[in-house]
């Protein structure tokens, strides 16, 4: 029976695997940036010596190797199957049976745990708790026949309490039901004595002042980021003992091996099924477009873009992505833009939309607001942000504030993953020296110019600053066209292309360029050749405005002019709202 249980739980192992790394691989890459673990004994100290610091340590460690491919989601299913096949012993020992319906039981917390941790407000320390818990139990029930079992109890639950935090009030709960299913002597004095030794544990931590209030000690917002979250715990912590329950129940009932079988199949397909259909897939998708530019894969953003899941920040990375590959002027209106917070959306505060802003400004060269972005958004990060710090390193190092970056470095070189890149940028901690980057020499030079410093809250006067500071700097150029075109101002186009055109910072019109000179000079064609419009471009006009006078008249006109030249700047500036 041994035998089949373990090739119950490797299927499990496999199927839970298998269903995270094709669904939520990208998810835990985005899980990995979102801390800054340390590897230094100060911050062992920092984190252990509170009650629950160690599972907060535990999960620390492990979740910085969520960086390697298929490690998330291969450890999360083994602590998963952990937790469940200590479970299963758990229930053996209170049922005195060892089959397959045990198994089956074991599963009903584990498929509530996958539903947890494909949420981002969930601490892994909670999961790591849960297997501290079960193997508490474990140990208890192997000597609940000793008649001082209730001091291995009290040793047990503060040093759960102590290791793993709150969850020791579902352990006490589960050493009640022992207590109760087993019926050994001095049941009552024993449950007594763990309540008491509780009530202890919570008194104590708000007088040493461990806790804020009673709810880091017994309730599991500790293992959650926002409260709201906080109450899916319970529902996992009560099937937990829901399980302990049903094991005492059915201890004497015969359960045909077959139902089994179908029961575990169908609460763990089922279970799967029912995650996968409450995910958000815009959020997913947006993991997906943080790791592609994360590490700046543009061709890859622009190839996998799904415009049933365009968003102001989706789209905001697509353009950048264009820019960065130098395709912006040419295909900006490919896609389906909404107005100017398609390249620059409106703040909301949120870490999402700090890294993406950050790296926005940072392509461009506003190298000022990508600091700024990059330090609110480390500051809103609990436990840091280890991509967010390299921003701050590389902005500081531009900018000249050596000391500061030097200092943001020595954190980082603490890191498993990120030491040898924060050892590198200490070549840079100079004048003389950041010479040798010529990225960072690019950026100083479109943010200090000539003494003229591109600073400004107005970022399409930051980005005038940047152009005419380095005119080289086409990326910030294109972004400037952008806005004025997405817009719809023709005149401030004009104004600019009377200032720019036929000089080093625009020496010729892309293909939106040239079809907003077009809009620009319907009335006056015999102009067009000579302010840079392409004999392709006037010929492409030529359709557009035959289909607008011949198809009028349809049912579904912007139907078909949509399908016909949804592409153009022409289509967006006539029919986009």
């Amino acid at each position: 029976m041994q035998r089949n249980s373990l090739i119950y739980w490797g299927l499990v192992f496999i199927g839970i695997g298998l269903f995270l790394q094709c669904q939520y691989s990208y998810f835990f890459f985005y899980q990995e940036q979102l801390q800054l673990f340390q590897l230094t004994r100060q911050y062992v100290w920092d984190t252990v010596l509170v009650p629950g610091g160690l599972v907060d340590y535990l999960a620390g460690f492990f979740r910085q190797f969520y960086i390697v491919p298929f490690f998330g989601a291969l450890f999360t299913s083994l602590l998963l199957v952990s937790i469940g096949y200590i479970g299963k012993k758990v229930l053996c020992e209170l049922s005195g049976k060892n089959l397959l319906w045990v198994d089956s039981l074991a599963l009903i917390p584990i498929i509530g745990l996958v539903f947890l941790h494909t949420n981002l407000y969930y601490h892994l320390s909670g999961s790591i708790a849960c297997l501290m818990c079960f193997s508490g139990w474990l140990i208890y029930l192997k000597n609940i026949h000793r008649s001082n079992r209730w001091l291995l109890g009290i040793f047990l639950l503060s040093l759960v309490y102590l290791l793993a935090g709150p969850v020791y009030s579902l352990f006490i709960a589960g050493l009640v039901v022992c207590e109760w299913k087993l019926h050994r002597t001095h049941v009552i004095g024993t449950i007594a004595s763990f309540l008491i030794a509780g009530g202890v544990w919570i008194i104590l931590p708000l007088g040493m002042n461990w806790a804020v209030d009673g709810r880091q000690i017994i309730k599991p917002d500790f293992y959650c980021e926002f409260l709201p979250e906080a109450q899916k715990v319970y529902y996992v912590w009560g099937s937990c003992l829901l399980s302990i329950l049903l094991g005492c129940w059915l201890s004497e009932k015969r359960i045909p091996q077959l139902w089994s079988m179908m029961f575990s199949l169908f609460l763990l397909l089922g279970g799967l099924y029912g995650v996968y259909h409450t995910q958000d897939r815009m959020q997913l998708y947006s993991y997906e477009r943080d790791w592609y530019l994360r590490n700046q894969q543009w061709n890859k953003i622009i190839a996998t873009f799904n415009e049933e899941r365009a968003s102001d920040l989706t789209m905001n990375v697509l353009n950048l992505a264009l820019a960065c590959q130098g395709e912006l002027g040419n295909k900006m209106f490919s896609f389906p833009q909404n107005g100017s917070k398609s390249l620059l959306s409106e703040w909301d505060n949120s870490l999402m939309s700090a890294m993406i802003y950050s790296d926005i400004c940072y392509q461009v060269g506003d190298i000022a607001s990508s600091q700024k972005f990059a330090f609110e958004g480390y500051v809103t990060s609990t436990k840091g942000n280890v991509r967010l710090m390299q921003r701050l390193i590389e902005t500081n190092i531009i900018e000249g504030n050596y000391r500061v970056a030097e200092k943001y470095i020595a954190l980082l070189e603490n890191t498993f993953f990120y030491k040898s890149w924060a050892e590198k940028q200490r070549q840079f901690l100079g004048d003389s020296l950041i010479a040798a980057n010529e990225e960072y020499v690019a950026k100083r030079l479109s943010l200090r110019g000539h003494g003229s410093y591109a600073v400004s809250s107005n970022f399409m006067y930051t980005l005038k600053l940047l152009v005419t500071n380095n005119p080289q700097n086409r990326m910030a150029f294109e972004y400037w066209v952008g806005f004025i075109l997405l817009n719809k101002d023709l005149s401030a186009f004009k104004k600019l292309y009377d200032a720019y055109y036929h000089t080093d910072i625009w020496p010729e019109l892309s293909l939106n360029e040239q079809q907003a000179v077009i809009a620009l000079e319907q009335d006056t064609p015999g102009n067009w050749a000579k302010m840079g419009v392409s004999l392709a471009t006037e010929q492409a006009y030529g359709s557009f405005s035959q289909d607008l006078a011949d198809k009028r008249g349809y049912i579904n006109f912007v139907e078909e002019m949509k399908r016909a030249h949804g592409k153009t700047y022409w289509f967006y500036l006539l029919f986009k709202k």
